[in-house]
Parts: structure tokens; sequence; C-alpha cells
């Protein structure tokens, strides 16, 4: 069992374990914001809410939280689909300005490909090429991947907007 655990703005901040989440309550950290009903944490001497989104009591500035461009990352961004014809096969990395030509590894500049579209295009832009972006790459931000790729309750999705 998993908590959703928002700052103080209800901005989330992480995916915490059920017992992290009741300590930060129990020491006075953090307030219940909703609850799992059916299923209450009871002890000898009292019953408590199990918690299901947890929200701070003191604003925690955090750094900024930034997601590497890996293959897996880009991957799950682009849906396991090529950027260009939709394949779900055979898939690698294209990058839409070749790095031979100045392109860099950046969010904006990978996606991915199937093997025969990136031989297709080989060192050219897709213009060069003649090929039609499906989708244009983008930087996804931390609540993106958090509401996308983390197994997430229903009732977390109004949190992750």
């Amino acid at each position: 069992m998993q908590v959703l655990v928002l700052n103080n703005d209800y901005t989330p901040v992480s995916i915490t374990d059920m017992i992290r989440g009741f300590k930060l309550v129990f020491k006075g950290k953090a307030e219940i914001i909703e609850h799992i009903e059916e299923n209450p944490i009871i002890t000898d001497k009292k019953v408590y809410k199990r918690p299901s989104v947890i929200r701070l009591l003191k604003y925690v500035v955090l750094p900024f939280k930034k997601f590497n461009p890996s293959r897996d990352n880009i991957f799950k961004r682009d849906g396991f689909m090529c950027l260009y014809c939709g394949a779900k096969r055979d898939l690698t990395i294209d990058h839409i300005l070749p790095k031979s030509r100045g392109g860099s590894n950046t969010w904006e500049n990978m996606g991915t490909c199937c093997t025969k579209c990136n031989c297709f295009k080989g060192d050219r832009t897709p213009d060069e090429a003649g090929m039609k972006l499906r989708q244009i790459p983008f930087k996804p931000a931390y609540n993106y991947f958090m509401r996308n790729f983390a197994k997430v309750n229903e009732n977390w999705l109004c949190y992750l907007v």
C-alpha cells in the first residue's frame, strides 16, 4: 500500500509506503487528506485512519526534480511507439537533428524510432527525409511521470495535474 505525499501547497512531492506516511501523520508532520475507510489501522489501544493522501504541514523547498533523457524514459514518454510510423517493434532512439550535425542528447531532440524509419531517415532531419513526426518530442515534468508511469490510485489523479 502506498501513500501520495503532497507539499503544503498541495503539489506532489513523492510516493511513499504506508508505514512512512503514517509515521509522518502520527508525529504531527503531516495531515491526512484522503484515507481508506474499509481498512483502518487497528492497534490494541486505538483505531487509526489508513492514509492514502497526506499533506505536509510545513512547506518543504525541494530541488527541481529532473528526469534524464535515458533510453527507458524516452520510450515511456513516447508510449513505446515509433514517432514516424507508429510501429511497436525493433525500437531505437533517433536524434531529430542528427548528432553529426550538432544535435544534442536532450528531451526535445530525441525520440523513439523503429530501425526501418531510422535507417531511412539516416543523417537527415525529418523534413529533409520527407518524414512527418506523429508528435513533437517534449521535456516531461515530474508530475507527468508520476501520473502516467507510477502505480497510482484513482483518488490521486486530481492531485497529479
